[in-house]
């Protein structure tokens, strides 16, 4: 039985894609181009418009062409649905799948590129920004224990691995507490205890972790990125607007003026340290003031890198009742600005 992997979005999606072929492979399949597969496996996004209709345009000429399908990930109710009237052939339940993976001996590992791994440590988040369908799709953070963290790593850098990344929506809020209630001062120090345990794993490596909540970033967080030799001194830090008045409306708990001093004291501590961010155009309610006070803030902090995302209404999210007031054609324009300024740093 042959096989291919369709896969949209984050850097979860891959990671679980991984584990899926690894899976898939075991029991017989062969993964082959997605025109010669018997059944296509899609990893899908709910998280931008642009990643859905990509998917059900995809998922349509597949079953015209005869094909089994089975679709996983991250997928709101109304997409359910649609995909539905598409007839797909069946629907696998990202939890379901994820029980069934972890019976399967293979690695929590996925490969990014030539020496570069992603470890997760965990899954989901509580954080609830207006925008965004993680907490519906993947659920309430869950994190990996120290032991399986360890475990991998070790293994990878048996395999003769280098660098890696730590990867989970929130890596601040790594918490190996069962209480998942108001984070306590032991929980956002569980993320630092497991970067000292892995700096001092013996080996020639190098790791860093993406992705944080200036919420959560810490001094303790801060002071080990500083301290710890193996510890990458680069931050993805997401920004997401520049104006105080749509961060409130994203549900982004902090003001520009918090998170600019918040990167000025991670650079007066953390030599040679590189920044980069996520930003979203186009939030609905977006004026030019507040697209400028964005433009403003990116020109003062010089970030090594910059995201740029435009905004795309998702239902169940809280936004949505805010509707998509920006015209695709502004949203276009303010991402070129940016990019611009992005490819000038």
């Amino acid at each position: 039985m042959t096989y291919c992997l369709f896969v949209i979005g984050c850097q979860q999606n891959k990671y679980d894609a991984s584990r899926l072929a690894a899976f898939l492979n075991s029991q017989g399949f062969s993964e082959v181009d997605e025109k010669f597969a018997d059944i296509v496996f899609v990893l899908a996004c709910s998280v931008r418009q642009t990643a859905v209709d990509k998917m059900f345009g995809k998922i349509h000429n597949w079953r015209k062409a005869g094909k089994k399908v089975f679709v996983t990930a991250c997928i709101l109710d109304n997409d359910k649905q649609k995909l539905e009237k598409l007839n797909v052939s069946y629907f696998v339940d990202f939890n379901d799948l994820y029980t069934l993976l972890v019976y399967c001996k293979t690695n929590n590992v996925y490969k990014v590129h030539s020496g570069t791994m992603y470890v997760p440590i965990m899954s989901g988040c509580d954080n609830f920004c207006s925008y965004c369908v993680v907490p519906y799709t993947r659920g309430r953070e869950k994190s990996r224990s120290y032991d399986d963290v360890i475990l991998d790593i070790k293994q990878l850098i048996k395999s003769g691995h280098k660098e890696f990344v730590l990867l989970g929506q929130n890596v601040n809020s790594y918490a190996v507490s069962e209480k998942r209630k108001a984070k306590s001062e032991k929980q956002m120090k569980d993320f630092v205890v497991l970067l000292g345990m892995i700096n001092n794993i013996p080996g020639d490596f190098v790791f860093s972790f993406m992705s944080n909540h200036p919420k959560d970033m810490s001094d303790d967080i801060i002071h080990a990125i500083a301290r710890l030799p193996k510890v990458k001194k680069e931050i993805h830090l997401p920004l997401q607007s520049g104006s105080d008045r749509i961060l409130k409306l994203m549900n982004r708990p902090y003001t520009t003026r918090q998170y600019f001093r918040l990167i000025e004291k991670c650079k007066s501590k953390i030599e040679n340290l590189s920044v980069t961010t996520d930003i979203i155009v186009g939030f609905p309610g977006e004026t030019d003031e507040d697209f400028q006070q964005t433009v403003d803030i990116v020109k003062k902090v010089g970030f090594g890198q910059i995201f740029i995302n435009k905004y795309s209404p998702r239902p169940s999210t809280a936004s949505y009742k805010l509707g998509d007031p920006i015209p695709w054609s502004l949203k276009q324009k303010r991402w070129h600005i940016l990019n611009e300024i992005a490819n000038l740093n």
